[in-house]
């Protein structure tokens, strides 16, 4: 049996019911089972003036910012899988029903989280704008091994290691369901892109690729950008450049931004991307403006 046959066959028994979820549970930030430590605010003065009961809440709706553009990531998630599924449908036949059901994973991903956030928690965010705009673009590029190769290796790690987070603070219950059964999917979806090394090779030979690199730049930054739950940060009192600059230097100091620069490069080189170039983009300029057009 092949590695693909063997990921769907993983993804048949492993498949998961959207109505079997503990959707008959209630959720209460105000309650102890969300932690009360927030990712980024943590060490600031701002933060620590809080109650016990202010920080839990702001951690909360913390957390639903992060949940709205994952909400985002799947829909586009859905929408790049279909596209790959009908562009190569005749090229690589085998991997059709693979696709199919990536496709609908993400659709469920997403519908469990529109749930939790529209009926649960009833905080929803407007997603990152650099996020969306980078999901747009991979939408409209041409080339469907980039699709996959990008949407899987760039966005579906970036959700897996957020999705991994949530899953060890989040004490709530139907929250962590939800996110349960989110990331065993997630991680099949990842070894899927592992597949591609192949495909993506013949595709890059003989082909300038400086779009390419552009496209896959744009989207390391836009998962650098999401992070940044500014609407919920305002509430601290501080300044949009302020909130920016503490949250890049936890960023740093917790050796995401690292992570970002190295591994996800080592990713697509495993993919068969070229690295070489990238790596020196991402090391001058990963967030280069994050902070400067605040």
């Amino acid at each position: 049996m092949n590695r693909v046959a063997v990921l769907l066959d993983a993804a048949l028994r492993n498949a998961w019911a959207f109505e079997e979820l503990p959707w008959h549970l209630e959720v209460d930030p105000e309650r102890h089972i969300f932690p009360w430590e927030s990712f980024f605010a943590a060490g600031l003065r701002q933060f620590r003036a809080m109650s016990a009961s202010q920080r839990h809440s702001f951690v909360f709706r913390e957390t639903c910012f992060h949940l709205s553009n994952l909400l985002v990531g799947e829909r586009s998630g859905e929408h790049l899988i279909a596209q790959v599924l009908v562009l190569t449908a005749k090229e690589r036949p085998a991997h059709r029903e693979i696709l199919a059901l990536m496709a609908q994973e993400e659709a469920k991903h997403f519908l469990a989280l529109q749930r939790y956030l529209s009926q649960k928690a009833g905080v929803i965010y407007p997603p990152c704008s650099k996020l969306q705009s980078a999901l747009h673009a991979i939408e409209a590029c041409a080339w469907p091994e980039m699709k996959v190769l990008i949407g899987q290796v760039v966005f579906e790690w970036n959700a897996a290691s957020l999705l991994a987070t949530l899953v060890t603070k989040a004490r709530e219950p139907l929250l962590a369901a939800v996110l349960r059964v989110n990331l065993r999917d997630e991680a099949r979806h990842l070894a899927y892109s592992q597949e591609l090394r192949e495909p993506l090779a013949k595709v890059i030979a003989g082909r300038t690729a400086p779009e390419m690199e552009d496209l896959v730049f744009e989207s390391i930054r836009a998962s650098v950008a999401a992070h940044l739950a500014e609407p919920v940060w305002d509430e601290l009192g501080l300044t949009a450049r302020q909130m920016r600059r503490h949250a890049l230097q936890r960023l740093e100091h917790l050796g995401i931004l690292h992570r970002y620069r190295t591994l996800v490069p080592d990713q697509l080189e495993r993919c068969g991307f070229p690295t070489r170039h990238l790596r020196r983009r991402l090391g001058q300029g990963l967030v280069k403006g994050l902070i400067s057009n605040a």
